[in-house]
């Protein structure tokens, strides 16, 4: 065919394809309920909880079938989709924002500004108290020795967990020279740490039975302090960096839960655990 003879069509007075975002919005809303398996009374007191102000039942059954659900709502149906009952310490993070960003950020299940802070949200006692094995490195370990109470620490050995601590030297060169960082006087740490290896000793090993005294290893290490780090079940890591002319229990706290079979945060910290084990001291 010839161009004169080619036949024109006017692109002009096509209609450009326009997708209808109402229903694909209605339809999304619906679907992340249906996911959950929520009624309408369970699902509006979701999104009230995730939006911040009410949302009644029937406004939810409108926005599924005659009404236009707001971004907001769209987000927070997204979330609640997401969203895993199971707690922290279970191996799934209790909201879904966490989870998200967890899933983003290398096994991240939370952050937060300081010890105490942390402690505040999650407890010694709901990290430890169903704990099968935990391992533990840093400078004094006040967590264990300190916050958790050593009758507890007791029964729990006893009961099958297996423990292992690792603390800073009290009389050696890195834990003066963190002293100084610290602005602390001369042997303050050292004493603290001295303290608490006193008490697990005396307190925890020397009172469990033959037996039970076999899951509790203690050791010490010497080397530039760089994390606290408590690993519980091969799960989870409570972690804190060492940070300059900052104490230890002000400085940030990350809680990371084992997403992967290898890489990610979790590994590293359990790296670092098992390096400073293999060259820990003899007491």
């Amino acid at each position: 065919m010839s161009s004169e003879n080619a036949a024109v069509v006017p692109l002009h007075g096509r209609q450009t394809y326009r997708p209808d975002l109402q229903s694909i919005a209605r339809g999304q809303l619906a679907q992340a309920r249906a996911a959950k398996g929520l009624s309408y009374e369970d699902f509006a007191h979701l999104l009230s909880t995730m939006l911040g102000w009410p949302v009644r039942p029937d406004t939810v059954r409108a926005w599924e079938t005659d009404s236009v659900p707001p971004g907001d709502v769209l987000v927070a149906a997204e979330l609640i989709v997401r969203q895993t009952p199971r707690s922290l310490t279970d191996g799934e993070p209790h909201d879904a924002l966490t989870q998200i960003v967890g899933d983003q950020f290398a096994d991240l299940a939370g952050v937060f500004a300081s010890r105490s802070e942390f402690q505040a949200k999650l407890s010694p006692s709901e990290l430890l108290d169903d704990a099968r094995e935990i391992r533990a490195c840093g400078l004094s370990l006040n967590l264990l020795c300190q916050t958790y109470s050593e009758a507890r620490l007791r029964e729990i050995i006893e009961s099958g967990t297996s423990l292992r601590c690792l603390f800073l030297k009290p009389d050696g060169r890195y834990i003066a020279e963190r002293e100084k960082e610290e602005g602390y006087p001369a042997g303050r740490l050292s004493a603290l740490t001295a303290m608490n290896l006193t008490i697990l000793q005396e307190r925890v090993y020397d009172r469990l039975s033959p037996a039970a005294q076999g899951r509790l290893e203690i050791g010490v290490y010497d080397e530039p302090i760089r994390f606290n780090v408590l690993l519980i079940d091969g799960q989870l890591c409570v972690a804190q960096p060492y940070l300059p002319d900052v104490r230890g229990v002000d400085s940030p706290t990350f809680l990371i839960r084992k997403r992967r079979v290898s890489g990610g945060l979790y590994a590293t910290f359990d790296q670092i655990f098992s390096t400073l084990w293999e060259r820990r001291l003899d007491q």
